[in-house]
């Protein structure tokens, strides 16, 4: 995975980050600190994209600080754990962070918005936590090679790190889009929150879909049924068309 984003050689330190760093220097409740020492194997710092590393300029405003940005890969002795893992760790770094989640030879991305706390600026705010599925780099489908393929640092045309990291993000966030049509593309910033409001109709039309083979189930009036599979076979309808715009 760490190969498919080609990293600029200065880029790459392959630093080990200690479990006792964590117990050590952060606020844990008792059921965190159990998870760091049973549930993780090992955490290693692997990228460090700066001016120096990258070429591409810092950004900073008075809400949000890209001095650097760190790809650090941790290897999880339990797949369930991946989501309170990822918080933790996202917590625990004030900078851009993004996280590989490695369980046997599959990879969970993560990635999070991080705003200055305005009262304590050496502390974040972290928001919008964000996941790829699971992917197994060795898998050779369209989709799973369209997206490694994307991850290629050399590849973007931006200014500064923050630009890098807003089509990093992008790039991530397109593998759902890409399993849903079957091929991967990339999508330019401008575009990336028309295909965010397509795959939340999405998600909103497969429960209501949901919540109608629910009610048809344990529905027993004839007419009722007839109304509740018309609606369902509407928004079938209506799933096939937002597939047809997330293809366009």
């Amino acid at each position: 995975m760490i190969q498919s984003f080609n990293p600029p050689p200065r880029a790459v330190v392959n630093t080990v980050i200690t479990k006792k760093l964590f117990l050590d220097q952060m606020k844990l409740t008792p059921t965190e600190k159990k998870l760091i020492r049973d549930d993780i194997s090992s955490i290693h710092m692997r990228i460090v994209l700066q001016p120096q590393t990258i070429g591409l300029m810092e950004y900073e405003t008075a809400e949000y600080q890209f001095k650097q940005i760190v790809i650090s890969e941790v290897v999880l002795n339990k797949q369930s754990v991946c989501f309170s893992i990822a918080r933790l760790m996202q917590q625990a770094f004030p900078y851009p962070l993004i996280l590989l989640l490695k369980y046997g030879e599959e990879y969970m991305i993560n990635w999070a918005d991080k705003r200055i706390n305005l009262t304590d600026k050496s502390k974040r705010v972290v928001e919008n936590l964000e996941f790829t599925r699971w992917i197994n780099p060795s898998n050779t489908d369209s989709v799973t090679k369209g997206f490694l393929n994307s991850l290629d640092l050399t590849k973007p045309q931006c200014n500064n790190l923050k630009e890098l990291l807003d089509i990093l993000k992008n790039r991530f966030y397109m593998l759902a889009v890409a399993d849903e049509t079957g091929s991967y593309s990339e999508a330019k910033p401008d575009n990336i929150f028309y295909y965010r409001e397509q795959m939340a109709l999405l998600t909103q039309n497969r429960e209501e879909q949901k919540n109608k083979i629910e009610a048809l189930k344990s529905e027993s009036q004839f007419n009722i049924k007839l109304i509740l599979n018309k609606k369902l076979k509407e928004l079938q309808l209506i799933e096939k068309a937002i597939i047809l715009e997330l293809n366009k």
